[in-house]
């Protein structure tokens, strides 16, 4: 066993249900990592396929099926980090859920590009489907969310922030 799928048995005994539900929440929609071997593909945060390169064709190897995209391991001064964060260089993390074991993880090779496609946002609209059954479906489209504003950060609470020069005492003579 190596020290990346060590470190994540370790996290994964108090990581799995934040694990369950970050894929939906983090990597909405359809998203593609590139390494210097492969092109993946997730929906959702669940790996769909894989083209090997320099290969064109996709495929989804059974052993990879319903992996979940958990996210990215860095190295940093001789510690792992696992983050959900995509940083140049990080090792993409796949994790089968209900499973502990060495075969549930998957760490590929340094991601060079991240690319996230978010689905559509759709007005709330109800519409009645024909079904072949004779039973009718109403579907719901999903309400559209609102728009992804950028916060700025905080001021600092840890910087010094410099003061201003003390002047020296003035003495009046009587």
């Amino acid at each position: 066993m190596d020290a990346p799928t060590a470190f994540l048995r370790q996290l994964a005994t108090r990581s799995t249900a934040t694990w369950q539900s970050r894929g939906r929440r983090v990597f909405p929609g359809e998203a593609s990592l590139e390494t210097g071997n492969s092109l993946y593909r997730f929906r959702d945060g669940v790996f769909i396929s894989r083209a090997r390169k320099p290969a064109r064709s996709f495929d989804a190897p059974k052993s990879m099926r319903g992996m979940r995209l958990i996210g990215f391991l860095t190295e940093e001064a001789g510690r792992l980090s696992l983050s959900p964060r995509w940083r140049a260089g990080a090792h993409a993390v796949l994790w089968r859920p209900g499973t502990l074991d060495d075969s549930s993880f998957v760490v590929t090779s340094p991601v060079g590009s991240m690319a996230i496609e978010e689905p559509p946002m759709l007005p709330r609209a109800e519409r009645i489907e024909p079904s072949h059954s004779g039973i009718q479906l109403k579907v719901i489209a999903r309400a559209a969310r609102p728009p992804k504003i950028a916060r700025p950060c905080p001021a600092s609470m840890t910087r010094l922030h410099p003061a201003k020069p003390l002047e020296p005492p003035t003495y009046a003579l009587t």
